[in-house]
């Protein structure tokens, strides 16, 4: 979610390997920020980066109480740092510009929410803020609608526009990205489904690509490379499938229907030469499912896994490697490389439930748990528990890494911890 799109329900990667499908030719700012969920496109790779596995409240290099709740993670541009929160009471929206380095408030905005029913593990700020060069963007729901706002990195409000209308027992999670100037909102719910992509500058819809409804959709929309000129936004749905759009147009470059059965709350990824999709219900992930990039349009599924993977936490792939960190305390490796990436090489047991998103810094992988540990394992082909951290309240966010400093989420504080 959120979080994101993360932890809506019960039950938010440049892998290496030969295609550049996501850290993107002519994209290279992007790459340097940690700009939307889970960082640049969507993948939780900081591999620059280096944090210890254990630490104390001591090591933060600051921590501050948050004008709320949420589930959300940080999103960061340069040396700036954006947060959501909300009232409980009410569904108020806050967003905060910090500075990244020391945590001192440059400007706050309220936006004004309404209560909803939703599930209880959801919150009213679950969608993860994205930014660019220019400018923040935020969705929320109120008022039976969804809307979207743009803010200068001043704090000044550029456009607000509603984007539909809000129908859903669990409530709303759609987070945005923005890429090449279109920002773009994936909103699946029980009774209709679509992507947006709204102009950065004006707000203006300049396409919306219409699919049919199904079960609500939580995931955050990843980026692929269609070729040498244009980029396709990646999204996935239990009615529509799996979708490549195109950024500029709103065209459907391909779809692959009828690949997921249960509902989708994890986001899609690009891992080398595929784009991984999982689905999954009552706690549990159903199917993850490989499609085949380097194959013909429209490209072909090329794996489908259906034990030992997670519902609500969005897989992290690292070279051929992809780690599956269960909602259930459990995480899996399993090897893209091999002739049948089907079956897991090992699953272990780390403990805890988890609605946050696994991200790597360096040699390590970071994922939070609901009851608010940080667990730290190692990026390896054999499995490492390192470290156990306790936050001090429970979370379902997923960690932002941001030149050489990790922000660590809880549902009322942020912290930030300092590379080793």
């Amino acid at each position: 979610m959120s979080t994101s799109c993360r932890a809506v329900l019960c039950g938010k990667l440049p892998c290496l390997f030969s295609l550049s499908v996501v850290l993107l030719a002519g994209w290279p700012v992007q790459a340097e920020n940690w700009s939307r969920f889970r960082g640049p496109n969507g993948s939780g790779l900081a591999v620059e980066a280096t944090f210890p596995a254990t630490w104390t409240e001591h090591d933060y290099l600051w921590k501050k109480e948050l004008p709320g709740t949420g589930s959300s993670s940080p999103v960061c541009w340069e040396d700036l740092l954006f947060v959501s929160s909300s009232d409980t009471e009410n569904g108020d929206v806050v967003l905060q510009c910090l500075i990244a380095g020391s945590g001192e408030q440059l400007w706050q905005r309220k936006l004004a929410g309404q209560t909803y029913p939703m599930h209880r593990n959801n919150s009213y700020t679950s969608a993860t803020p994205t930014v660019d060069q220019q400018h923040v963007y935020l969705t929320w729901a109120a008022g039976g609608k969804i809307r979207g706002v743009a803010f200068s990195h001043q704090g000044q409000e550029i456009w607000r526009t509603h984007l539909g209308d809000f129908v859903g027992s669990h409530g709303f999670a759609a987070s945005p990205v923005v890429v090449e100037g279109v920002v773009c909102v994936q909103v699946d719910q029980d009774d209709q489904g679509f992507l947006v992509g709204l102009d950065a500058l004006s707000g203006n819809v300049r396409w919306r690509a219409e699919r049919p409804s199904g079960k609500a959709t939580y995931s955050t929309p990843c980026v692929i490379s269609i070729d040498d000129e244009r980029l396709a936004v990646i999204s996935q749905s239990t009615a529509g499938g799996m979708q490549a759009i195109e950024v500029q147009t709103g065209e459907v470059i391909w779809q692959k229907s009828e690949l997921f059965p249960e509902r989708c709350v994890s986001s899609p990824i690009a891992a080398g030469n595929f784009v991984l999709g999982v689905c999954g219900s009552g706690g549990g992930g159903k199917s993850l499912v490989g499609i085949d990039l380097a194959t013909s349009q429209p490209p072909r599924t090329q794996f489908t896994l259906s034990k030992q993977i997670p519902y609500v936490p969005t897989p992290l792939a690292k070279d051929n490697w992809l780690f599956l960190w269960h909602d259930q305390g459990k995480v899996s490796l399993v090897d893209l490389d091999s002739e049948n990436p089907r079956h897991a090489l090992w699953t272990k047991r780390v403990g805890g439930n988890f609605f946050g998103s696994p991200v790597l810094a360096g040699n390590k992988i970071y994922c939070l748990s609901t009851a608010g540990q940080a667990v730290v394992i190692a990026a390896d082909h054999d499995f490492k528990l390192l470290g156990k951290n306790d936050l001090g309240a429970p979370t379902n966010a997923t960690p932002a890494i941001h030149r050489g400093r990790m922000y660590l989420r809880t549902e009322s504080s942020l912290a930030c911890l300092p590379a080793e």
